[in-house]
């Protein structure tokens, strides 16, 4: 099953004791059931999606943070989901600098709810364990997105255990930290008051913020990147998932049931793979096998795609067209 279905079918409040014995009952997946399964959009995105919408958000020349008047959030109400080993792997690649943690779960989403301008919207993010049986688990963390103004947010991480909106900022790359600029991140109510209750030791402070940030900020540069593409003639493809099918055999088992989908991908806009090996025997008569990254070029309301690509060898294939045209509507 989806991470959607799986939450939606989700009935267990989440109760925790601290190390003083308290009983703390927390935002569970229990507590999305009945939004996501009201939701009237949900999307689950193709592998090939994920990384492009990676490659994107981290692409050379013009900046994603440069098209962000382009951006508006489709609905009021929206669901993504993805696979959540191919986002963290196509993240690790493009920052290579950053220490990215290897994925702890096997699918991501996230349940957003916009304002009817489609220019702000509050995010939550939820994942699905690894281990068997397989929980819904929610970020204790609220991510707030804003593209016309910049969100109210104190600039010290040590505030959002004060309940303060907090910034993450990245001064090294400037087109990350421009598109971080919208965004800022907050802990759910319940989860201040948990965490303000017990937590005095200055290492598991800084812990606990390094976990609730690095959990859910990077989200935002890829997930900017995809509302961008659904705004422009970008080639996605949807595929409408319904359900009726097999819940009808389901409710003749007694189980409950699935929820109807959206599956999206992205072919015009994926990278070429290389067809063959390179031949590094023969002398050098051009340019080295290697892969290019894709970039962003922007003219006026066109944006163009330079999609990432191998280039060397004539063996491994000829790239036919390499730029994909994406007008805004």
């Amino acid at each position: 099953m989806y991470l959607l279905d799986h939450i939606a079918q989700c009935r267990e409040p989440l109760v925790v004791r601290n190390h003083s014995g308290q009983i703390w009952r927390l935002p569970g997946a229990a507590d999305f059931a009945a939004r996501l399964t009201q939701c009237p959009l949900r999307y689950v995105l193709a592998d090939d999606l994920v990384r492009i919408c990676v490659e994107l958000a981290y692409s050379e020349g013009d900046d994603l943070s440069s098209c962000m008047d382009l951006v508006r959030f489709p609905a009021e109400q929206l669901w993504l989901e993805w696979n959540e080993p191919v986002r963290v792997a196509e993240i690790s690649r493009a920052l290579r600098d950053c220490a990215v943690a290897p994925a702890t779960s096997v699918r991501g989403g996230i349940l957003i709810a916009a304002d009817s301008t489609g220019r702000s919207a509050v995010m939550r993010t939820f994942w699905l364990s690894r281990d068997e049986p397989r929980e819904p688990v929610v970020a204790a963390g609220e991510t707030i997105i804003d593209l016309d103004h910049a969100p109210p947010c104190a600039d010290e991480a040590a505030m959002l255990l004060e309940g303060s909106a907090v910034r993450v900022r990245d001064p090294a790359n400037p087109n990350l930290d421009g598109l971080l600029h919208c965004a800022g991140f907050r802990l759910d109510p319940s989860w201040h008051r948990y965490y303000a209750a017990g937590l005095h030791s200055e290492v598991k402070r800084d812990l606990v913020i390094a976990c609730t940030l690095g959990s859910v900020a990077f989200d935002v540069p890829w997930v900017l990147a995809l509302l961008m593409l659904m705004r422009l003639q970008s080639g996605l493809t949807h595929r409408a998932v319904s359900s009726a099918r097999i819940n009808a055999k389901r409710a003749r088992l007694g189980r409950s049931a699935l929820l109807d989908h959206i599956e999206v991908s992205c072919p015009l806009l994926s990278g070429a793979q290389p067809s063959g090996s390179a031949d590094f025997d023969v002398p050098r008569q051009g340019p080295r096998l290697h892969h290019v990254r894709g970039h962003l070029v922007r003219r006026d309301d066109v944006v163009f795609w330079r999609r990432p690509h191998w280039r060397g060898h004539l063996r491994l294939g000829c790239v036919r067209s390499r730029t994909v045209k994406l007008r805004a509507y």
